[in-house]
């Protein structure tokens, strides 16, 4: 079968004989890719390589730190944010690197192979690009973690969008308009729900968070998404609801990535 070139980055590896790796690698023009290469392809760098073989396990060859110079080209003329400076890769320490660990372990769990998802892609690369630049910049502690919890939720909400569970902010888990001045509960995978409303789907109890929101609190989320200084308002709010929607796609498996993420919370306290 024809080599094909793929742009992207290492999510998972696994040692493989001696000298090899299996990868999976997410890649802009074929979603997630199972691969065989030699060790020693980075994480949370952008790589260009090539992937062969008709089977689900490819072969990678040529695997070069950066994009192809064709590739940056290409998507520059399709996105208005400079994220294409592949100088400003290196090292990642401390929260940084779990927030792009915990990146990679949702995708790997989440998504199919072999499924291209551009829009998704091009959301995860920009959001990579934020976190190294945040790595290099003197924040308190305070201003890091709020920055990188904005780059998450953002990063999540695409995840969920390319999965087809978007979270709607105007309309309820039943069809009706969302009402300013009654009191909803967040189902996952169903959306707001008012709280009288018997929280029982397909013959199986649905988990619900305790917390519960007014109509007008969740317009104003909606409004949130796109507007940065709105969003610093709700990001408790946001970072409460995804992680039901995210724990129940996961079926409310652990995440290796987020057990360090407060690991390392809990020895800065």
């Amino acid at each position: 079968m024809r080599a094909t070139a793929l742009n992207g980055y290492l999510i998972h590896q696994r040692p493989y004989q001696e000298k090899r790796a299996i990868y999976q690698f997410f890649s802009y023009e074929q979603g997630v890719v199972h691969g065989v290469g030699a060790r020693g392809m980075p994480l949370f760098a952008p790589i260009w390589l090539m992937s062969s073989g008709a089977k689900s396990l490819k072969s990678f060859s040529q695997i070069s730190l950066g994009f192809s110079g064709e590739f940056v080209q290409q998507l520059k003329t399709q996105s208005s944010e400079d994220t294409w400076n592949q100088a400003s890769y290196g090292l990642t320490t401390g929260r940084v690197q779990y927030a792009l660990l915990y990146m990679n372990e949702v995708l790997y769990k989440l998504l199919d192979t072999e499924s291209p998802c551009p829009e998704l892609w091009q959301v995860y690369h920009a959001n990579t690009a934020k976190l190294h630049a945040l790595d290099r910049l003197s924040l308190s502690l305070a201003d890091e973690m709020q920055a990188m919890k904005l780059y998450l939720r953002s990063f999540e909400r695409a995840l969920f969008s390319e999965l087809g569970v978007g979270m709607d902010f105007y309309v309820d888990g039943h069809g009706a308009p969302i009402n300013t001045d009654a009191i909803y509960y967040y189902i996952p995978q169903m959306g707001f729900v008012l709280d009288h409303i018997a929280l029982t789907q397909t013959d199986r109890q649905i988990k619900v968070g305790g917390a519960c929101y007014t109509g007008a609190q969740i317009l104003q989320m909606g409004a949130a998404i796109d507007d940065p200084e709105l969003a610093l308002r709700f990001l408790n709010q946001f970072s409460q609801i995804q992680k039901e929607l995210l724990d129940d796609l996961l079926g409310y498996q652990p995440l290796h990535s987020r057990t360090l993420w407060q690991q390392s919370i809990q020895y800065l306290q």
